[in-house]
């Protein structure tokens, strides 16, 4: 079980040699899991131990807080996707301005030479750290000569000529794309959240919908209508058609996330659920009455059931099939 440590004042020495997979990690998509289980490899064939050294908040926050950048992942969303890669410990370092002004060297020294007494570190080739982002993988390589520690750099994945990174990711479900988003993340896309009051409207006129709480420092998935798995609501997970957006038929811009939840009647207020996103029905309509609203409703339904039992069938909330059977 992945030990979590909050800061490197909580650190303890594991007695074992250290090795530490290094970089922000948003999203833990594909790159990110392939430098992580390099490093949980070199860690088993050298008998030591493997952890992540993440900074949060994300530096660019920290750095450019007056311009949006939503995550696709926040922190327990990491430390979940993070564990179920059989890593040892996660090291949580707070990121402010001070961090920020370390010189390349110094940085190594305060974190990776004294705070860690690492016996190497993973990278990938992108990776850059220390004051203006003036330290890259050449930089590492020849302080890890000077610290004692070995420096071993992944190079970029590239899926079907797509960069496997998080700006891409964030680019696709921005869009829509979801499944191909789950290809570069290697899992679905999930959002957890807490089911909170709405408008009432859709259990008075339409279908009664679980309505989550919408956070604006996380990524959502474009405007429009989703087919989506819910944890939290029974045993295995269920099927729900989620809405992501406005309400242009009842003249509401407001962004919300309301899910229908198929086959489903219960309370959920207050109670803690996880959706899946796992691909678009259809983009956001403006419809001229709420019974021609009901009729497309209806239309989602049939088809998001039928996906359901086909395509999703073996859905069990785990990474995709080239991960193999990891729950998230």
């Amino acid at each position: 079980m992945m030990i979590s440590i909050q800061g490197l004042e909580q650190w303890r020495d594991p007695g074992r040699p250290l090795y530490l997979a290094l970089g922000n990690f948003d999203g833990v998509h594909r790159g990110h899991q392939s430098i992580i289980k390099r490093t949980v490899d070199l860690s088993r064939q050298r008998g030591g131990v493997a952890a992540v050294l993440l900074f949060h908040p994300h530096p660019r926050s920290c750095l450019q807080p007056g311009i949006p950048f939503p995550l696709l992942t926040g922190l327990p969303e990491k430390a979940e996707i993070i564990a179920a890669l059989e890593v040892d410990y996660l090291v949580v370092q707070p990121f402010n301005l001070e961090v920020a002004a370390l010189p390349p060297e110094l940085f190594v020294k305060r974190f990776l030479g004294e705070g860690l007494k690492v016996s190497g570190v993973i990278i990938g080739e992108d990776y850059t750290f220390g004051r203006g982002a003036g330290g890259g993988a050449s930089t590492l390589l020849r302080l890890g000569d000077s610290y004692g520690f070995e420096v071993e750099i992944c190079p970029l994945l590239v899926d079907k000529d797509d960069p496997v990174s998080s700006t891409a990711i964030r680019r696709l479900i921005s869009s829509g794309e979801l499944s191909r988003a789950a290809e570069l993340l290697n899992y679905y896309f999930f959002r957890s959240g807490k089911v909170v009051a709405g408008a009432g409207r859709g259990g008075r006129l339409l279908y009664p919908t679980a309505n989550l709480e919408v956070t604006g420092d996380l990524l959502w998935p474009g405007p429009g209508v989703y087919l989506t798995a819910v944890e939290g609501v029974a045993g295995e997970p269920v099927f729900g058609v989620t809405h992501v957006g406005g309400t242009p038929t009842f003249n509401r811009e407001t962004v919300t996330v309301e899910t229908y939840i198929l086959d489903f009647c219960g309370d959920l207020y207050h109670r803690t659920i996880k959706l899946y996103f796992l691909e678009r029905l259809r983009q956001i309509i403006s419809f001229a009455t709420p019974e021609k609203l009901k009729n497309q409703i209806d239309q989602d339904i049939l088809r998001a059931g039928e996906l359901a039992a086909g395509r999703y069938r073996s859905f069990r909330g785990s990474f995709l099939e080239t991960a193999g059977p990891i729950n998230l």
